[in-house]
């Protein structure tokens, strides 16, 4: 028999136990509910040139030295078809047959760097713009929160989509970090492309399904207040959080974000990655409050340890790169063709497009035929909104082993929290403000001024020659 959510809670204790379970999988209560003081601690002069920013996470590592800073070498497969996009940039037109498409209205910095070599570290550090420290993890919000914290002033009263949305974060290894010591609204929404269209394209848009777990929230709510007392105020932050909910379900773009996915979109588009670009197109699209979407490629399809260009195998850099370039293809199409709210411009003119990985590959085949981790260079991808088409910041050497050229103001290579601060700097905040009444007295710098590779210092800057 088939049973509702109700029918899964039969008592208020076991309610009050459950929900208990879920809150301390979160935050503690008390001090992170304080407000936070933030200030700013530099000179920092966001430039404001995105409405919207796209980050699109290759989970797993994209090999650089066949895509993005094509090398000849020793490795180099020989079907790549090396085509010429800019005096500074050739791609591989078998990995990418639709580059034309959007590699010319793109640029790439190559002189990137990461301190990890670890997925789980180095997919966290993505996801929040800062090296994992377990002793304060636990108020460390991912980037996407401090985004809609910092722009919820400029909310409309129409806006109904929160700030921050992000498409298969929860399918990543790491999981989606949350909002850490931000409060819970910020949280944002995570949303699967393999089942969210069933449960939100049907007729009520999955507005049955919440009101089951209204109803069992409800039960929670009628709990007496002595045994209700230790939740503390997340219980109510967590009521909020379903009223937004409901108000989310009752306006008619959010169902429009999902059945706006076409039968010809879904032919287009492809892959899990495509249609998650095809659900951040619809939420931008929709201009009913979000802001800055985070799709992530996952759960890791990039990390090719053995066979990368081998066809036989169901995983291979054919299939990803080619998933890809459809996905990005068809991206810029659409966001270049669909009209923005403002006067003149499309979605593209407003919207920032960021592509990167947690780190890169070897220079060098491993002995069955694949790449292992590198960090010490890299190549991201960015395009839209004020960015500088066709340019290539930063230079490496002969089979990318070693930048020899950083390509901006600074000595030190840019890494992800440079990424995080140009992605701040585009929607107008200011990447330099930091909040001193942390839960745990330790100061959190919207991006850390923090040491990499020994004694050597990342700078806390935006990567400003991609608009200038």
């Amino acid at each position: 028999m088939k049973k509702n959510l109700q029918d899964l809670f039969p008592t208020r204790r076991e309610m009050l136990k459950l929900g208990g379970m879920a809150l301390a999988t979160g935050w503690t209560s008390g001090s992170f509910l304080s407000p936070l003081k933030v200030s700013a601690a530099g000179k920092a002069n966001p430039r404001g040139n995105a409405k919207f920013v796209i980050f699109i996470e290759l989970p797993g590592a994209i090999s650089p030295m066949e895509t993005w800073d094509l090398k000849q070498t020793k490795d180099t497969p020989n079907d790549l078809d090396p085509q010429k996009v800019s005096s500074d940039l050739y791609l591989s037109k078998t990995l990418f047959p639709g580059y034309a498409e959007w590699a010319p209205r793109a640029s790439f910095v190559r002189s990137m760097r990461a301190p990890e070599l670890v997925h789980f570290t180095g997919q966290y550090h993505t996801q929040t713009g800062r090296a994992l420290n377990v002793a304060v993890a636990k108020e460390i919000p991912g980037f996407g929160s401090v985004i809609a914290a910092e722009l919820d002033k400029t909310r409309k009263d129409s806006d109904t989509f929160p700030t921050y949305m992000s498409i298969a974060l929860g399918k990543a290894r790491v999981g989606a970090v949350g909002s850490g010591m931000f409060p819970a609204k910020f949280t944002g929404i995570d949303l699967d492309p393999g089942s969210v269209f069933e449960t939100f394209g049907n007729n009520d848009g999955g507005k049955e399904l919440l009101e089951e777990r209204w109803a069992s929230l409800r039960k929670l709510s009628a709990v007496s207040p002595n045994e209700l007392k230790p939740l503390g105020d997340k219980a109510s932050e967590f009521g909020a959080f379903y009223g937004t909910a409901f108000s989310i379900l009752d306006d008619p773009r959010w169902k429009q974000v999902f059945t706006g996915v076409s039968e010809e979109d879904k032919k287009r588009y492809v892959s899990e990655l495509g249609l998650g670009c095809a659900l951040a197109r619809n939420i931008i699209a929709a201009d009913a409050g979000t802001r800055f979407v985070y799709v992530c490629d996952a759960p890791q399809p990039w990390d090719h340890h053995s066979f990368i260009f081998d066809r036989t195998r169901p995983n291979n850099h054919y299939n990803t790169c080619l998933n890809l370039d459809r996905a990005l293809i068809n991206l810029v199409k659409d966001l270049s063709t669909t009209p923005s709210k403002t006067p003149g411009k499309m979605l593209l003119d407003e919207t920032m497009i960021v592509v990167s990985s947690e780190f890169g590959r070897m220079p060098y085949m491993n002995n069955v035929y694949g790449r292992d981790h590198y960090n010490q260079t890299y190549t991201s991808l960015f395009l839209g909104a004020g960015v500088k088409p066709g340019r290539v910041i930063g230079k490496t050497n002969e089979d990318c082993s070693k930048c020899i050229d950083t390509g901006w103001k600074h000595k030190e290579q840019p890494s992800m929290d440079n990424l995080v601060a140009t992605m701040y700097s585009a929607l107008g905040v200011d990447w330099s403000k930091r909040i001193d009444n942390t839960p745990s007295g330790r100061a959190y710098e919207y991006i850390q001024v923090a040491p990499i590779g020994g004694s050597e210092f990342i700078s806390n800057d935006e990567i400003a020659e991609l608009f200038i």
